[in-house]
């Protein structure tokens, strides 16, 4: 009610001036020059997209949407505003939009990689396994020391239950990166389902001596527990989810 009782105000007085001066639009036009709204209008596609960057940092997607949607009607061939505006889409759970997004960035940009692995990423944790890797590969492909890359192509083959293929790629990330905490954990839980206990205790401690995030840890204990309850069962476990204990893997570059 307020910014109602504020606009009648505003405009109820650049019609009193208007009457003042005799009909010119001087006063009128300096007014609407200064609100909000046409602030924004005339606000340069860069600004929108900066603007979205940072809400997007900030973990305000919805926001950051608006903000790059405005720079692709300013701009509409803007790689960089589909770039974000798609990865924006995957963090608020709309992987369609998402992949239309980048998508347009990919046909923009085909030469970079960031586009093949975000788009792979909003397919992954959507299900669409199969089609992330063909994308985590070409990614690959066009930059092959990309941790993110090769992480979430594990991820993929694990969601698929080709945990060898997964246990490839994390032997690549540990290559590039011996710390990663989300190689060295999904690595064990690879090696769990694919009967290698053994070998899955040596990551999971690896992955205990890199990480002090208690939330984490009690889910790397739960998995080495399994183990114990498997070999006391004198069966490998069949059962967990094949992600865990990581979190989305953020591209790097």
């Amino acid at each position: 009610m307020k910014l109602y009782q504020s606009q009648y105000a505003v405009a109820l007085l650049a019609f009193l001036a208007v009457l003042l001066t005799g009909g010119s639009g001087d006063y009128l036009e300096a007014q609407v020059s200064r609100s909000p709204i046409a602030a924004s209008r005339n606000m340069s596609a860069e600004h929108h997209v900066e603007r979205g960057r940072k809400l997007m940092s900030q973990g305000l997607y919805g926001g950051a949407v608006r903000s790059l949607s405005l720079a692709l009607k300013k701009r509409p061939g803007s790689a960089e505003a589909y770039l974000l505006r798609g990865s924006a889409y995957d963090r608020m759970g709309l992987p369609d939009r998402a992949i239309q997004d980048l998508s347009l960035y990919i046909q923009k940009k085909p030469s970079d990689p960031i586009g093949y692995i975000r788009r792979a990423d909003a397919k992954n944790f959507n299900s669409m396994h199969r089609e992330a890797v063909d994308d985590y590969t070409i990614a690959i492909r066009l930059a092959p020391s990309s941790v993110s890359a090769h992480l979430g192509r594990g991820l993929a083959h694990a969601g698929m239950e080709k945990y060898q293929e997964a246990i490839k790629d994390y032997y690549w990330v540990l290559r590039l990166d011996p710390k990663n905490r989300e190689a060295l954990g999904n690595m064990g839980i690879a090696c769990m389902l694919a009967n290698k206990p053994l070998e899955a205790v040596g990551y999971f401690e690896q992955a205990l001596a890199v990480e002090r995030d208690p939330e984490w840890r009690r889910r790397i204990n739960e998995w080495m527990e399994k183990i114990v309850q498997a070999q006391g069962a004198d069966k490998s476990p069949k059962q967990g989810p094949a992600r865990g204990p990581v979190q989305r893997p953020r591209p790097m570059w």
